[in-house]
């Protein structure tokens, strides 16, 4: 699996090119689904593979995904913060050129159905229509945050596809070792927010 140094790209780019990203994003999207259909149309190619395989897509998300877990106060974070939208979408839809392929199969009962990542993307659906800024605009924002709690059965499910339907060992362990940051980082966030918590309730008490 490839996907670490594309997320070390896309870590790249948001720190130094952020701003681009925002005022482009109107354009990166239409781009998006025009190179989603030339990877679909010409997905024999060998050099496409990483979006054919999901790498593309899955280390987008991943950067999405681990963005939530780090300190708010870092300005590496608030970058990430900035374009956490444009890179869900983004990752939705180059993700789309990896279930495209595989269908036919699928369908043909060639390929087992991959449960765990049919659940995955029927959740991110939802994730994905909400990310845009003018359907977010419409929702309540207690709303959408709720919602967006969703990303967590997502994640969830991605981890157990990539073990369950892993090429190679490597791939397994990959995915595995990725996913560990990301869970020690969230709960030591949610650990401090607890506490934060309790003692504000104390403060106030008191």
């Amino acid at each position: 699996m490839i996907s670490p140094i594309f997320i070390a790209v896309w870590i790249i780019l948001a720190y130094t090119q952020a701003p681009f990203i925002l005022k482009n994003r109107k354009i990166l999207y239409p781009l998006a689904w025009v190179l989603l259909a030339a990877v679909v149309f010409f997905q024999k190619l060998p050099f496409l593979l990483p979006f054919i395989k999901g790498y593309i897509g899955f280390s987008l998300f991943y950067v999405v995904m681990i963005t939530g877990a780090l300190n708010p106060k870092w300005k590496l974070t608030r970058k990430l913060q900035s374009v956490r939208a444009p890179y869900s979408i983004l990752g939705f839809i180059f993700l789309l050129a990896h279930p495209l392929h595989y269908a036919p199969e699928v369908l043909s009962g060639v390929r087992e159905i991959p449960l765990p990542g049919v659940i995955a993307f029927l959740v991110m659906v939802p994730l994905f229509v909400t990310s845009y800024m003018v359907i977010r605009k419409r929702m309540k924002a207690k709303t959408w945050k709720n919602l967006q709690k969703l990303a967590y059965i997502s994640y969830a499910f991605i981890l157990i596809h990539l073990i369950v339907n892993a090429s190679t060992p490597v791939n397994r362990i990959v995915a595995i070792v990725l996913y560990i940051p990301y869970v020690g980082l969230k709960l030591l966030k949610e650990f401090k927010a607890a506490q934060m918590l309790s003692k504000n309730t104390a403060a106030e008490n008191a």
